[in-house]
């Protein structure tokens, strides 16, 4: 079950994050879900927050970030989604299979995804300022 209400900021923090590193944002779909979560692969007990898929359509790739509604904070798993999808864009590596947590490369973009998030706050409460 896919729910059309997004937490605040959601949509707003991809069109930024899309923005900030040049990605298409009409390659870049969302989905934030009701769904039972995957279990995390290896052998780590727990459950995926989020995860990033692709898929061919005329000739391009487009994304799919989906937030699972467990997360505790669906706005920094969108911000880490977004961070392994930029990396894969980088690498020229899209659609690798899903395996295995590799702890340094998650704490990357666990930091990459607090800085971007901070960057997004900063920005709205500036532009909001503004208007005032």
């Amino acid at each position: 079950m896919i729910d059309r209400r997004y937490p605040e900021g959601f949509t707003d923090l991809l069109e930024f994050l899309c923005e900030k590193y040049g990605v298409d944002k009409n390659r870049v779909f969302i989905e934030y879900s009701s769904k039972r979560p995957p279990p995390i692969r290896g052998g780590r007990r727990g459950y995926y927050d989020g995860l990033l898929s692709y898929r061919q359509r005329d000739g391009q790739v487009e994304f799919l970030i989906t937030v699972f509604k467990v997360a505790r904070d669906p706005l920094l798993t969108l911000g880490h989604e977004f961070a392994h999808l930029v990396d894969d864009l980088k690498s020229g590596k899209v659609g690798k299979r899903l395996g295995p947590p590799d702890d340094a490369r998650e704490r990357k973009f666990d930091h990459q995804a607090k800085r971007d998030l901070d960057k997004f706050w900063m920005q709205r409460k500036i532009d909001a300022s503004k208007r005032a």
